[in-house]
């Protein structure tokens, strides 16, 4: 069995993630709003909840027939602007998986592009306070790519930043992981928001599409999900 996960930017609009594959099942959990979700499967074929099913700890389980929920999509289109929209960061129509590196400084990335550094590349960690998870980078971050829910690597181990104000970073107790980590390499930093816009010309992988856009894929709100294939 195939199984992924990854995170979004809601944007309170049909968004499809173009994950590689189109998945049997998929369950979307709105990480702000505890409790709204959306999951849908392939067997779920009665007229009225074709496109899975909406709970949520406040109102009751609602079905979602055409065009209300979750749907495969196969992919194979190539973008026009039209069709892709606001490619803003946070934004866009079609997403993609984003593992990029955004520690580099300006011009210092591989092949000479730049990173989200606003000068220097981001490689150093260090704890201001022991047993704290408060510390600071050798360089400020410029904050359109790393932020808030961006996965760190320091020392080969995988941390989570909690925060950091875009143009800080190299001040004192400026930034604030998940755990309390010493001193150390920083070797990678993701993007916060995980999945990014695809742009004009590109061809998009298959997916799902999500039409759901009130309660649980809603706008600038951080949404995650998982997709996968049964066996059968």
């Amino acid at each position: 069995m195939r199984v992924v996960d990854g995170k979004f930017h809601g944007t309170g609009a049909d968004v499809y993630i173009c994950c590689g594959f189109v998945p049997d099942f998929v369950e979307v959990i709105n990480l702000e709003d505890v409790g709204e979700r959306l999951i849908w499967s392939r067997n779920m074929t009665l007229a009225v909840a074709v496109e899975g099913l909406y709970d949520s700890s406040s109102v009751a389980i609602a079905d979602q027939t055409v065009d209300e929920g979750i749907s495969p999509y196969y992919g194979g289109e190539t973008l026009t602007a039209t069709m892709a929209g606001t490619v803003t960061y946070g934004e866009g129509v079609y997403l993609k998986p984003n593992k990029t590196d955004y520690r580099f400084g300006a011009n210092l990335a591989p092949g000479g592009g730049s990173g989200d550094g606003t000068t220097v590349t981001i490689d150093k960690w260090t704890l201001d306070t022991p047993g704290s998870r408060s510390g600071h980078f050798n360089g400020d971050v410029t904050g359109t790519y790393i932020g808030p829910g961006s996965q760190i690597m320091i020392d080969g181990k995988w941390y989570v930043i909690i925060s950091v104000t875009a143009a800080t970073g190299s001040g004192a107790d400026t930034v604030v992981l998940s755990k309390s980590v010493k001193s150390g390499q920083v070797q990678s930093i993701k993007g916060m928001y995980g999945y990014s816009p695809m742009i004009t010309g590109q061809i998009t992988p298959a997916g799902f599409l999500i039409q759901e856009n009130t309660n649980v894929n809603a706008n600038d709100q951080m949404i995650w999900f998982q997709a996968g294939c049964f066996d059968n």
